[in-house]
């Protein structure tokens, strides 16, 4: 049991088993596409970020993507979400093609993003509850919610990512980076995301919030639903995940493993199937 995190699970989640020497949920769905990177290419003012990257994590599968600071973990995430389009080759979630897709399209067919920016990428202009309810009300017909249950869906994730009831209606603003990032976390979770995708998850952080982040990463790691993409160079929460580790370096990924975030580059090899 790693020191500082065996409180219970956060309410407002499925109750996985995530405390060490538990089972786990079923393993990954090794037949089921997942996240997928066919030939994909993206660089950023002359600096490569990806180069003619091949890349899968079946349905249910979870990994971290370390790297030295600017090699462009981050723009890899975006990249691997379907929030920018790579300048050449195909990103697919669940099989689909996500350039030939809106986003209203994308959860036509059952792709629920949900992504955490490294700096919370909240809107200023919106309190807490309208920031975590925003996606929802976009996409109200498709998740099938009247009001009742879309204002339901947006408590039930500010509950799990442990926001007081008296922060729901301040704006970002007005609150402490640690609760930004929760908020960040809540706006994600509310949609049920099948795919998940969280930059540098507890940088910063206080003990608690990076105990509740921790906590919920672990029940996302657990779900044989969800596909789980993390960024991070922090050996404790890699110790905690027991996931695969890629390295960034050069536009490609190269598997690794243990605590050892940085090693020597190298060519990229598949997941094991």
């Amino acid at each position: 049991m790693t020191p500082g995190f065996d409180a219970p699970p956060p309410p407002g989640l499925p109750d996985f088993a995530t405390v060490e020497g538990q089972a786990r949920a079923p393993a990954p769905r090794e037949h089921e596409p997942g996240l997928t990177l066919d030939r994909v290419d993206f660089d950023y003012q002359g600096h490569v970020i990806v180069a003619a990257m091949d890349f899968e994590l079946h349905r249910g599968a979870s990994a971290v993507v370390t790297g030295q600071n600017g090699c462009g973990k981050s723009t890899f995430l975006y990249v691997a979400a379907g929030l920018i389009p790579p300048r050449r080759g195909a990103v697919l979630h669940a099989g689909h093609p996500l350039g030939a897709l809106f986003p209203s399209a994308r959860v036509q067919r059952g792709i629920r993003v949900g992504f955490v920016f490294q700096e919370g990428g909240l809107l200023a202009n919106l309190d807490t509850m309208s920031n975590v309810s925003l996606a929802l009300r976009y996409h109200y017909d498709v998740l099938g919610l009247d009001e009742a249950a879309l204002v339901a869906r947006a408590e039930g994730a500010l509950e799990a990512a442990q926001i007081a009831r008296a922060d729901w209606y301040r704006q970002p603003a007005h609150l402490s980076f640690g609760m930004r990032k929760r908020l960040a976390l809540a706006r994600a979770l509310a949609i049920k995301p099948n795919f998940f995708f969280f930059d540098d998850p507890d940088v910063g952080l206080d003990p608690r919030t990076a105990q509740v982040i921790h906590q919920i990463l672990c029940q996302l790691r657990d779900d044989p639903e969800v596909t789980l993409l993390v960024a991070t160079n922090r050996p404790q929460l890699i110790e905690r995940l027991e996931v695969p580790g890629y390295r960034l370096h050069a536009g490609q990924l190269s598997p690794h493993s243990g605590q050892s975030s940085l090693p020597p580059g190298g060519g990229f090899t598949r997941p094991p199937r």
